[in-house]
């Protein structure tokens, strides 16, 4: 058995292990969440998160643009359409955001799929531009900036 004296250190070593697995902190990296996220501002990360929302930010990787965050529009079984300048979802205008005015393009996604975009959607590479978002690419939902 060990000392009483050790215990404040043990549950300091179990409480730090716990928050490293659940809790991560990270920084903004550019204004694509501008006005809602800032450049080089601290977020935390609730990585044991799973059941991601419409309207939750989240952050994740991708091939060619790395870790991103960015706010989910849409998620398994909805349809997103981009027609004329407009993003619809499962029909319904997604104001305000906006898309290039030549795209005509239906996507259903499947289940483990989000659809994302920046809030600063007009300085945003995001779904727009590399389509859905596999639910085994997300790293966590961003619960404090």
């Amino acid at each position: 058995m060990c000392e009483k004296k050790y215990l404040p250190l043990i549950l300091a070593a179990v409480l730090g292990i716990v928050l490293h697995i659940s809790i991560q902190i990270t920084f903004v990296n550019g204004m694509s969440m501008a006005p809602t996220l800032r450049d080089r501002q601290m977020m935390l990360v609730n990585k044991l998160e799973h059941d991601y929302q419409t309207d939750d930010i989240i952050i994740f990787r991708t091939q060619d643009y790395g870790v991103c965050v960015k706010r989910i529009i849409a998620k398994a079984d909805d349809t997103v359409r981009m027609k004329d300048g407009r993003i619809y979802v499962n029909e319904v205008q997604c104001s305000p955001f906006t898309c290039e005015t030549s795209k005509d393009e239906t996507i259903q996604l499947q289940n483990g799929e989000y659809f994302v975009i920046g809030d600063n959607y007009n300085n945003s590479i995001d779904s727009r531009e590399y389509g859905a978002i596999r639910s085994e690419n997300v790293i966590g939902k961003v619960i404090c900036h």
